[in-house]
């Protein structure tokens, strides 16, 4: 398969296409930036997290507006009826491009995340993840799994959903790397609700790319893993859907 991704031939690259690109890239990271400093902190100074939490929306609704008037990227969501409601549980995505956590928080306005606790060292950055309630990760070898029951506790009890990337970083198209197993672990202790989303995004905007490609960003939401399955049958099954999915997609 990814032989296959691979081997499907590129869009060729217009002059409409690089001018798209830049225009969308010098928005993109400046409107980041920006609205960050100017917008967010300012906002996570506020005793409520709800006016962040607005600003937020503003600035992913915006940027997906523009992610469409100027690359000419369409996204279209499957399966949104599969999504969970009024509880907590776990998004388990692909991940491909800086895109992609921002049609997830878009979908789910209350998603939370994790993050590696030296971001929290950041000024202005460290009082918006702290407002937002991103959960603070310790790097090492097992001590995200440590951390599994405390997380699971807080979005069972806020009812909130959190999303873990499957592979842990962004993946270049047709490149895939073994699953971490924490969404295993939260399931098989807690019982949360893992919904795997496998998308196509890197087709249309590559890792380290400054090209933007114009078509359909294609999202699918599946229905809840089944409970009660082993670490081995859940990871299969759980690859089927993240990674197998994701690249039958890039090739429509």
């Amino acid at each position: 398969m990814s032989t296959e991704i691979l081997n499907k031939e590129i869009p060729k690259i217009t002059l409409s296409i690089i001018i798209r690109s830049i225009i969308f890239n010098c928005f993109f990271y400046a409107y980041f930036t920006f609205f960050i400093i100017l917008v967010l902190f300012p906002l996570s100074l506020f005793k409520s997290p709800k006016p962040l939490r607005r600003g937020l929306i503003i600035l992913i609704e915006v940027t997906l507006y523009m992610f469409d008037k100027i690359a000419n990227i369409k996204i279209e969501e499957r399966g949104v009826e599969n999504i969970p409601k009024d509880r907590g549980f776990i998004y388990c995505s692909k991940h491909m491009s800086n895109i992609d956590a921002y049609f997830l928080f878009h979908r789910s306005p209350n998603l939370t995340a994790m993050a590696k606790k030296e971001l929290y060292r950041i000024p202005f950055v460290s009082s918006v993840l702290n407002k937002m309630g991103v959960l603070a990760i310790n790097r090492g070898a097992g001590e995200a799994q440590k951390q599994t029951p405390t997380f699971a506790k807080i979005l069972l009890e806020r009812k909130i959903p959190m999303i873990i990337f499957a592979e842990g970083t962004r993946i270049n198209v047709g490149e895939r790397k073994p699953l971490k197993s924490g969404t295993f672990y939260y399931q098989d202790t807690s019982g949360l609700d893992i919904i795997a989303v496998s998308h196509n995004s890197g087709v249309f905007w590559q890792k380290k790319s400054w090209i933007k490609l114009p078509g359909t960003l294609i999202v699918e939401y599946h229905p809840p893993m089944p409970k009660g399955l082993g670490k081995e049958e859940f990871m299969k099954e759980l690859e089927l859907r993240v990674l197998d999915r994701s690249d039958e997609l890039m090739l429509l």
